[in-house]
């Protein structure tokens, strides 16, 4: 039989301090290749067209931030003077105004009001149509072009009437 080899005692391993290897510095490369570009005016040309193109969409975009920071600026301008307002009406106005009898308007009487609107429009729309009398037109003078009357003219007219018996009083 084969006799069995001692295993050998493995030597403690000693901590063996290094001196550190100072580092290259890193070499630029040159690239080891070469493109050749046809029309080289033609492509400078393009790139600079296009960064003419970015430069004005951004002064476009700047414009438009202005724009944007003056408007949020004037709103809130607007809010600060609205509360102002509000509190001169409840603080000064209020105490030289009458006090009126009338309730406030609600939401809800507003739209209870509006929806009686519809149904009574609604209603209207049902009704049966007033038969139109045709009346035989009489010849107009040809130079004079009279204008049809609409509740807006009579409306005028009666203003005029109203400002006429004001000036007659004075």
């Amino acid at each position: 039989m084969a006799k069995k080899k001692a295993a050998a005692k493995k030597p403690a391993k000693k901590h063996i301090v290094r001196k550190s290897i100072p580092k290259k510095a890193p070499v630029e490369k040159v690239p080891e290749y070469m493109v050749q570009i046809h029309e080289p005016k033609m492509i400078r040309k393009d790139v600079l067209e296009s960064l003419r193109e970015i430069i004005i969409f951004m002064q476009g975009y700047e414009k438009f931030r202005l724009l944007q920071e003056e408007k949020v600026t004037l709103f809130a301008k607007l809010k600060r003077e609205l509360k102002e307002i509000e509190v001169m009406i409840d603080s000064k106005l209020r105490h030289y105004l009458p006090k009126g009898k009338l309730h406030p308007v609600t939401r809800e009487d507003q739209k209870k009001r509006d929806e009686k609107e519809v149904v009574d429009s609604m209603s209207y729309m049902e009704e049966k149509p007033v038969p139109v009398q045709v009346v035989a037109a009489s010849p107009m003078p040809v130079g004079k072009v009279v204008p049809p009357k609409n509740e807006l003219d009579d409306l005028e007219s009666q203003l005029k009437d109203i400002q006429s018996q004001l000036e007659d009083l004075s």
